[in-house]
């Protein structure tokens, strides 16, 4: 994952707070605003990271444009080999197409009281800087899932899901049965298998708890045994089937209300879905639209977009006509 490496100092972490309180804290007689210093951005930056279940799988590039352009090549040819005396043709360059990923603007809006910014014994910065971690990382992850690609990024499960095969850019998905439950435990190896042994050394289920607590009671019909394995220690993801479940309560739940639902996605996200981000934040401080209170209005640049249709497959819970 391409985060930005710095090499902050404790002097330029202090200083970068320091700058930042004062900017909370100043007295102003109208609207005002800063790019938050740069520990602090990647602070934030870092925090949404680990709390968005699929920007932590997902690959992400930082760049300083309005968009990112990847090169996406269709053909399943490698692109490494030997070096021989025959002329390397490249027959397939049609096989090789563009993905830009455009950047759309999110904001966050934490409010605090004037009473909290004038008293010295609050810690403002760190109240400030959780809440826009927190409500920055619940719109990204479901945009990743959900985005109309408009707005914000293009979520995965905006896609059409194929279940009678691989189709171009659609989701290869399996049916898994009819909504309101999982307990088909063929479908969950069906599922697993379909995705390209090229793709599994970064695997991972991902699902909500809803999903989980199903799938955690199917059995092996041959063996008796559990698919799903929990942890055996802090910090260690459970497992189905060998490979790591993630869990992400944005994902669709079992549901009956539903005619079809996504409730299990099996991908590795990483070669499957592209985000990209500028690495700065900026805040604007409004003493006036949110009264008695004073509100931060925080944004930053982001977007995404499945790269890699291949890498991910879709458990599809569907009724019967």
């Amino acid at each position: 994952m391409n985060i930005p490496i710095t090499n902050n100092t404790n002097e330029t972490v202090v200083t970068d707070s320091k700058k930042f309180l004062n900017f909370l804290r100043e007295d102003s007689n109208g609207h005002t605003s800063i790019d938050l210093p740069t520990s602090v951005s990647n602070s934030i930056t870092n925090k949404i990271q680990v709390l968005s279940p699929i920007k932590s799988l997902a690959k992400v590039t930082y760049t300083s444009n309005d968009k990112l352009d990847v090169v996406v090549d269709s053909n399943d040819s490698e692109d490494s080999g030997w070096i021989t005396d025959e002329l390397i043709k490249y027959d397939d360059i049609s096989a090789i197409s563009k993905v830009s990923i455009h950047l759309h603007q999110l904001f966050a809006k934490p409010r605090v009281s004037h009473m909290m910014l004038e008293d010295n014994t609050a810690n403002v910065e760190e109240f400030i800087h959780d809440k826009i971690t927190t409500q920055m990382a619940a719109s990204e992850n479901k945009s990743f899932l959900f985005g109309d690609g408009i707005s914000q990024p293009k979520g995965i499960l905006k896609y059409e899901i194929s279940t009678d095969g691989a189709k171009p850019n659609q989701i290869e998905g399996v049916i898994g049965g009819e909504p309101g439950k999982i307990d088909d435990y063929l479908k969950i190896i069906e599922l697993m298998e379909k995705l390209p042994s090229k793709y599994l050394a970064g695997a991972s289920w991902i699902m909500s708890r809803n999903a989980a607590s199903h799938i955690r009671t199917i059995r092996d019909a041959t063996t008796g045994k559990f698919l799903w394995q929990n942890s055996i220690a802090h910090g260690i993801p459970d497992t189905l089937l060998g490979y790591p479940v993630v869990i992400c309560d944005d994902m669709p739940k079992v549901s009956t209300d539903e005619k079809e639902c996504v409730p299990v996605l099996f991908a590795n996200l990483y070669e499957g879905y592209q985000i990209a981000e500028k690495p700065t934040i900026n805040i604007l401080k409004d003493p006036f639209n949110a009264k008695p209170f004073v509100e931060f209005y925080a944004t930053k640049r982001i977007g995404g977009d499945v790269v890699n249709f291949d890498a991910i497959k879709a458990l599809v819970l569907k009724k019967s006509k």
